[in-house]
């Protein structure tokens, strides 16, 4: 398939370290680290390159998360490629936390309007998604313009909602404190 360069648009986001609290990484199957997550090694067997960013401090209680940036594989016949956007926020959910967040992730999500917030079938790690379709006959510099604009929605959306997930995660906030901050934002 033609289209806009792939690789080109995965390290514009890279340079994204460039912001006060991210620092960025570009991973390919071949440079991955032998103590790299198996989660991060399976990613890699089915996509040639992927984005990782370290955030830090962010949401007002300065919470750090871990995002994973790539594209799916294309699929014959369409139209668009997909950028997939995976922040973890936590990979050690609390033991007991994960009927609150439950709760907390549906409500949240029924308000957000692009993405979802997520917890694992083993209920062990907590993340946002989004996955980006991109029209494959676009311009490097338009899908550069519209991935970059999807990237900061991610990055705004997990900002914003950080310190409610995080905060029932972690017991800083109890679960009434958290649903009535669910109201207070947006």
């Amino acid at each position: 398939m033609a289209g806009f360069n792939k690789d080109y648009i995965l390290e514009k986001i890279a340079e994204i370290e460039d912001f006060e609290y991210a620092v960025s990484d570009i991973m390919t199957k071949e440079d991955m680290p032998a103590d790299a997550p198996d989660a991060l090694k399976a990613l890699l067997d089915f996509t040639d390159k992927a984005i990782g960013i370290d955030f830090s401090d962010l949401g007002e209680d300065s919470y750090d998360a871990y995002g994973i940036f790539c594209f799916l594989p294309d699929v014959e016949d369409d139209t668009c490629r997909y950028l997939s956007i995976t922040i973890t926020l936590s990979e050690e959910v609390a033991d007991g936390a994960a009927e609150d967040l439950y709760r907390l992730i549906n409500r949240i999500n029924s308000r957000i309007s692009v993405g979802a917030f997520v917890l694992s079938v083993d209920e062990k790690t907590l993340y946002y998604r989004y996955n980006v379709p991109l029209v494959i006959e676009a311009e490097d510099e338009s899908t550069l313009h519209n991935a970059g604009m999807r990237v900061f929605d991610a990055i705004a959306t997990v900002s914003a909602w950080i310190d409610v997930l995080m905060g029932v995660q972690d017991g800083t906030h109890t679960m009434e404190e958290c649903l009535k901050l669910t109201e207070a934002i947006l």
